[in-house]
């Protein structure tokens, strides 16, 4: 089972099991999804949107590099740290090998290969982050609609459209990670993250500086003020209408539960 270690990418500290269940304890992060915020803002500039797919990209050229594919990208999927910067959370669909066919994903990011029930590899996750920069510049994925059926066949068929809000660079560098056929979109190969990181959509970004945090977040969440004692966070939170101080006394990772 491979151990996997980056920034952008939850940290299991460790796991454990009873006769019925397995215990997973995880990293605590407390800035809330990125679905949350969206939803907030209805859309983020492109600067914003920018560097949370910047940071997004290192996560997935870091998962593709071993061998990886992850399947499941979706703003839900993604959280915010205390700092604003982004952590790819659940990887129950994420599967090790090159290569893929089961029928999986969240209907509104679903690749078209995943819809035909083809054979697929890691193009599959950059069409999704395709989609979801479009849903951060535009406020929803790129083919929604809420009858499936209807979603299904845009994906398959329909032109991919922009409003004038969205730039130039974000339309092209968008459009060549959705591409229909896998073999020409953008990340298709041994050297697609490479092609990825080096479109113009990226220009002036360092790459070792987006792995190190360099970059100052677009966005701070307001997370709660957090003392972290060894395993335990003492949180204060103060409250007008029922007591003054409510204090909340919380792991400071935390424990997912699932079912055998």
């Amino acid at each position: 089972m491979l151990k996997l270690q980056h920034p952008f990418l939850i940290a299991l500290h460790f796991s454990f099991q009873t006769s019925t269940k397995l215990y997973l304890v995880l990293e605590y992060v407390n800035g809330g999804e990125l679905f949350f915020h969206l939803q907030k803002c209805r859309v983020f500039g492109e600067a914003r949107s920018r560097f949370y797919a910047a940071e997004i990209t290192s996560a997935l050229t870091y998962l593709h590099s071993n061998n990886v594919i992850y399947r499941d990208l979706k703003p839900e999927n993604i959280l915010l740290d205390a700092r604003g910067h982004i952590k790819l959370t659940d990887f129950g669909l994420a599967k090790e090998g090159a290569y893929g066919s089961t029928f999986c994903g969240t209907p509104e990011y679903l690749a078209p290969e995943i819809l035909q029930r083809q054979v697929y590899g890691k193009e599959v996750d950059w069409w999704c982050l395709g989609s979801v920069l479009f849903e951060m510049l535009v406020g929803l994925p790129p083919f929604y609609h809420k009858e499936n059926d209807i979603m299904f066949n845009r994906i398959l068929n329909s032109t991919l459209e922009f409003p004038d809000v969205v730039g130039s660079r974000a339309r092209g560098f968008i459009s060549r990670l959705m591409r229909r056929e896998p073999e020409e979109r953008l990340g298709f190969g041994v050297f697609g993250s490479r092609e990825v990181m080096c479109d113009p959509f990226w220009s002036g970004i360092d790459w070792d500086k987006v792995v190190g945090k360099v970059y100052m977040p677009p966005f701070n969440p307001e997370v709660v003020r957090a003392i972290v004692m060894r395993n335990l966070v003492i949180s204060a939170k103060f409250d007008s209408f029922y007591r003054p101080i409510q204090w909340t006394l919380a792991t400071s990772m935390r424990v997912s539960q699932l079912s055998p």
